[in-house]
């Protein structure tokens, strides 16, 4: 038998199938999706069985070492959609295949050195190997490398290459009884064994230990003794949480259970649907009952969320509801614990996945229902290697398990109201608050206007006269920092003017190294002004300000308050983002934050939000900028009094009259998705035409611009803009050049740069290909 097997080597280069023999021992063990370690030229390596066949066109194959997995870790649904995407997006399928597996099960490579003779090595190797036993090339031993390297080349020494796992399962030794000794030496012995009498079942090594206050010696003699026995077991790793919620019997309102009803009438078919409901509609509430449903028809569920921020208190829910079926599988766990999380999927266990987008590979067999909460969030769509968008691959896996997909936002995208519009997704709406609380009052606070009456702080005097009502209430603020503009562009602080390109009207960013303002979507460039365009204020500064900032002058104006910040920086450690929001849930007075505190959270005592800065979002170099300032200014105001008093939400702006910041004051989600898709169409960007930008990339900036050029011209069956310099010039040692392509059908593009990709020289040039551009 041959298997075909794909080198675990993410290069393009290499991203083709390699014939190996299945030996006579491994014929019944070697299956497709299986993982296993085969010779690739000098080294040992792991890599993917795709396939079986009965015959090779090649001579002299090599034969495979071993099989890495009793069951293959990946079916055939998944090693399909793999090489779907790979073909889609230009990505080695291993990269793919990868991200389908926990990081746990990334293997690798050790190497172990074997002496013939001991006694013939060179006197500096000798100390290393005083006996024929096999000694790992490493720690001090790789100091002797150039001696290593002669011994292995005289024959002194063979070597072994081993692959492992990055993590293993967790196992617990435990004890239990075989005979009843006539009489032990010693009391420490005696305590052992009268406890291990008194219990039926087997005791954790370390327990029993305790208990008999014994030492490991006491244990051995006892074992050798053949008295007791020793056995592993495997025990999964305790996710802790601070959240622990009792499952509520809750009755949905009669709007709730239409929606549901109109879902779960067919379950059974692939459809998708767009839940647009206000915020604290009772949105969660439909997926638990659906859930229920599925998971009562036998079939599992995904649920998927935008930021880990929100996976606590959402899992909590969940896990209330159905107990131990619920996983939960997100780059925030341990490697150990995903590990745990996607064996109970495997293994049928777990029926229920809560996560990140990279849950949409979830290794189950008959899916029934994907939900997608947030579903406007960019954070689904996977930008570095490899690139996907979940809900792509969420709808491509719920063709093949027909089953829905279910959208739910209260600002839905752009893109998912067209679709719907125009009769792709089912339209469903939830217009009422599920507690019948009210709708927050929301202002916008002219910062022009307070900083022509001396107010050069970053609070206006609203604001901070706010913060103090809530903290003289012992109620709650939660104050948003808008960082979409963490690019920086020049606005006036006297007019509010922002510097625009003549040709796009998307605001130029400024480039400090050059000290120019370039456009990042057809590179006009110009020099950095010095006073504004429109007013001649001198009073013109980049804007930019970051959360730690903000939190120091808070700090300042109210130092009795606690506290807290919700970053980038505050979250690098495990459960940091739920020791956070429970502390503020709990303790806290004001939590400043980025979109992370956006989305989905729901505090009972938060009766105040204020945003910074509303701005900021409106003039990034993108044409999401709108759709995504509006959508982020609705969310966070859908946190405020959530509950039976009305909340407030305060908005600063240097604009106060642009249309945007108008319709979110109003509420008028309709009249701004009219007005966001009449610009869309205007400019040819989604949902009308496709937008997909391939980089260009080489050590030589020279060589780059030429091959793009080069590419622009092979395209030419193409709408192609550029080349222009991208919003990130250098990566990795390599300068990039930017091509903008517009086209109807994504794969025809992948397919022709597929073309080019093979004539290019796979050591000095790189092509990278990104279906969803947010940043030019």
């Amino acid at each position: 038998m041959i298997a075909e097997v794909l080198i675990d080597i993410p290069h393009w280069h290499l991203d083709r199938t390699f014939d190996y023999v299945v030996p006579g021992t491994l014929v019944d063990a070697v299956k497709p999706g299986q993982r296993v370690e085969v010779p690739f030229g000098p080294r040992v390596l792991s890599g993917y069985v795709t396939g079986l066949k009965t015959s090779s066109g090649l001579e002299r194959l090599k034969e495979i070492r071993s099989v890495l997995d009793l069951r293959p870790p990946l079916d055939q649904e998944r090693l399909s959609l793999a090489d779907t995407l790979s073909r889609r997006h230009l990505h080695p399928r291993v990269r793919y295949l990868s991200a389908m597996l926990p990081r746990a099960l990334s293997m690798r490579t050790r190497v172990w050195l074997i002496p013939r003779d001991c006694s013939a090595l060179p006197e500096e190797l000798r100390e290393f190997f005083p006996t024929k036993k096999p000694v790992p090339y490493e720690g001090a031993l790789k100091t002797k490398s150039r001696l290593v390297h002669q011994a292995l080349s005289d024959g002194l020494l063979e070597q072994d290459v081993r692959l492992r796992q990055t993590e293993y399962a967790k196992t617990v030794d435990y004890i239990r009884l075989k005979k009843h000794p006539e009489s032990l030496r010693g009391s420490k012995q005696q305590a052992l064994v009268d406890i291990l009498a008194e219990h039926d079942e087997p005791i954790e090594k370390a327990e029993l230990l305790k208990a008999a206050d014994a030492s490991h010696d006491s244990l051995s003699r006892l074992m050798r003794q053949e008295v007791v026995e020793s056995f592993s077991k495997e025990r999964y790793r305790e996710q802790q949480t601070l959240y622990a919620l009792e499952d509520t019997d809750v009755t949905l309102t009669e709007t709730q259970q239409q929606v549901f009803d109109v879902i779960a009438s067919r379950l059974d078919v692939f459809q998708t649907y767009l839940l647009h409901g206000v915020a604290s509609s009772g949105k969660t509430e439909i997926y638990l009952e659906l859930s229920a449903r599925v998971l009562n028809a036998g079939r599992q569920v995904v649920v998927l969320l935008p930021e880990i921020s929100l996976t606590p208190k959402i899992t909590a829910r969940f896990k209330a509801r159905f107990g131990s079926t619920v996983a939960v599988y997100h780059s925030g766990l341990t490697v150990g614990e995903q590990y745990d999380e996607w064996r109970r999927m495997q293994r049928g266990e777990a029926q229920l996945v809560v996560g990140a987008r990279s849950a949409v590979f979830a290794p189950f067999e008959d899916i029934g229902l994907f939900v997608f909460d947030e579903e406007h969030s960019d954070t689904y769509i996977q930008s570095e290697a490899p690139p996907y968008d979940a809900k792509d691959v969420a709808s491509r896996r719920a063709r093949t398990h027909r089953c829905p997909v279910l959208l739910g936002s209260a600002t839905p995208s752009t893109e998912s109201y067209h679709l719907a519009r125009e009769g792709y997704y089912e339209y469903l709406r939830l217009r009422q608050r599920a507690l019948f609380s009210r709708e927050p009052k929301l202002r916008l606070i002219d910062m022009k206007q307070e900083f022509k009456d001396g107010n050069t702080s970053m609070f206006s005097r609203d604001l901070q006269k706010a913060i103090q009502s809530r903290l003289d209430r012992q109620e709650q603020t939660l104050l948003l920092l808008n960082r979409r503009g963490h690019a920086q562009f020049v606005l006036c602080r006297a007019c509010g003017h922002v510097v625009k390109c003549p040709d796009c009207d998307i605001s130029l960013t400024y480039h400090r190294h050059s000290d120019r303002l370039v456009c990042h979507h057809c590179s006009h460039a110009q020099p950095m002004t010095k006073q504004c365009p429109s007013c001649k204020s001198p009073h013109i500064r980049f804007m930019g300000v970051g959360t730690e900032r903000v939190e120091t002058a808070l700090r300042e104006w109210f130092p009795e308050a606690s506290i807290l910040r919700m970053d980038r920086d505050t979250t690098q450690r495990k459960q940091a983002h739920e020791e956070i929001l429970h502390r503020f849930e709990t303790e806290g007075d004001v939590l400043i934050g980025t979109q992370m505190i956006a989305k989905g959270l729901d505090f009972e005592k938060v009766t105040l939000v204020g945003v910074l800065s509303a701005d900021m979002g409106l003039h990034v170099p993108s044409f999401y900028a709108e759709s995504e300032t509006f959508s982020l200014l609705m969310q966070i105001a859908g946190r405020s009094g959530r509950r039976d008093t009305r909340g407030d939400v305060l908005i600063q702006t240097y604009q106060k009259h642009h249309p945007v910041l108008q319709m979110v004051l109003d509420r008028d989600t309709k009249r701004f998705y009219e007005r966001d898709l009449r610009f869309r169409r205007l400019s040819r960007v989604p949902p009308f035409a496709r937008l997909s930008q391939v980089l260009l990339a080489a050590e030589d900036d020279r060589v780059a611009y030429r091959r793009a050029l080069k590419t622009k011209q092979k395209l030419s069956m193409f709408d192609v803009l550029g080349p222009t310099q991208p919003f990130i010039r250098k990566q990795g040692g390599y300068l990039r050049w930017s091509l903008i392509v517009r086209h109807e059908d994504a794969d025809a593009l992948a397919e022709a740069l597929s073309d080019i990709q093979a004539g290019m020289d796979p050591k000095s040039e790189r092509l990278s290909l990104n279906h969803y551009p947010r940043i030019f």
